[in-house]
C-alpha cells in the first residue's frame, strides 16, 4: 500500500513536470514568433537630411552617410599628398576641401599604401594581385565594384581604391571569415547612392556588418546591392564638418590612405 502511495506521488510529480515543460516550450516559442515578426517589420532608423544628395543616420553603433555621386565626388587622398608619412581622416579633411574623409586601403607598417589607388584617370598606387581584394570605382558619376581581374584603367576613372573582402555581392553575402573589430565600409545601393558605414568604438563581427548593408531598409539594413569592406580594426575613422552638422569618429592608428567626399560644385 505505502509503495503505491509513492509510485502515485511520483506520477503527479512527473505530470506536472512534463506539464511545464511543455509550457515553457510554448512560452519559448511564441516569443520567438513575435521576435521574429517585429524584427522583420521594423525600421529602426531615420536619416537626417544635411544636404540635397547627403543624409546622415546611425543604427545601433555604426554612423552612416547616405551620398548621391552626381552631387558629391569621390576621391582618395595619401598622407604624402599633405607631405606627410602618415595621417588621420580628421588631418585630411581639414587640409582639403572634403566635407567627408573616411580611412580607405590597406597599407604596411611602414604606412605605404597596398593595394590599388587612382585619381582622376591617374594611378597613384599599383593594383594588388590578392585574390579576395576588389576595387571600388567612379566612373562617370556611376559607382561600381569588381574584382581587380575585371578592372579596366582608364582616363574616365574619377577614383579608385582596392581592398577588401567584398560584403556584398549582386545583393547576396559571400563566405566571410568570422572576426570581430571596428568596421568600416562603403556600399552601393540600387538607385546609384553610395553608403559610407563607420562603427563606433564597439566592435563588430564581418558578417553582422555584410547584413546590415545587404538587409532591405523596412528590415533596418542600408538596402545595398554590392559593398566593400575597408580597412578595419584600428584604422577605422571618419570626420565629417558640413552645414552645421560635424562629427568626428577617431581611429586609434595613423593612416596612409583614404576616400574623400565633396560637393561637386
Amino acid at each position: 500500500m505505502e509503495i503505491d502511495k509513492v509510485q502515485s506521488a511520483k506520477c503527479k510529480v512527473q505530470n506536472k513536470s512534463s506539464r511545464l515543460r511543455v509550457l515553457s516550450f510554448k512560452l519559448w516559442f511564441y516569443t520567438l514568433i513575435f521576435s521574429f515578426c517585429a524584427w522583420q517589420n521594423v525600421h529602426s532608423y531615420t536619416w537626417k537630411t544635411i544636404d540635397t544628395g547627403l543624409s546622415y543616420t546611425k543604427v545601433e553603433s555604426v554612423h552612416v552617410f547616405q551620398i548621391d555621386p552626381k552631387k558629391f565626388r569621390l576621391s582618395v587622398m595619401t598622407a604624402k599628398d599633405l607631405g606627410e608619412k602618415d595621417t588621420t581622416a580628421a588631418m585630411i579633411a581639414k587640409k582639403s576641401k572634403a566635407v567627408l574623409v573616411v580611412n580607405g586601403g590597406f597599407f604596411s607598417p611602414k604606412h605605404k599604401s597596398l593595394g590599388l589607388l587612382m585619381r582622376d584617370g591617374k594611378t597613384i598606387n599599383p593594383i594588388h594581385p590578392t585574390s579576395w581584394w576588389a576595387v571600388f570605382q567612379m566612373n562617370n558619376e556611376k559607382a561600381s565594384i569588381v574584382t581587380p581581374r575585371y578592372f579596366n584603367s582608364n582616363s574616365n576613372v574619377e577614383m579608385a581604391l582596392q581592398v577588401g573582402p567584398r560584403l556584398v555581392v549582386n545583393g547576396a553575402i559571400p563566405k566571410l571569415k568570422p572576426s570581430l573589430a571596428r568596421r568600416s565600409g562603403i556600399g552601393i545601393k540600387n538607385n546609384g547612392n553610395l553608403i559610407i558605414a563607420v562603427s563606433d568604438n564597439n566592435q563588430v563581427s564581418m558578417e553582422n556588418f555584410a547584413i546590415l548593408f545587404q538587409k532591405s531598409e523596412a528590415k533596418g539594413g542600408l538596402e545595398c546591392t554590392d559593398a566593400l569592406n575597408l580597412d578595419g580594426g584600428g584604422s577605422s575613422q571618419l570626420y565629417f564638418n558640413w552645414n552645421g552638422f560635424k562629427l568626428d569618429v577617431s581611429g586609434v592608428s595613423r593612416i596612409a590612405n583614404a576616400i574623400t567626399v565633396a560637393p561637386r560644385h
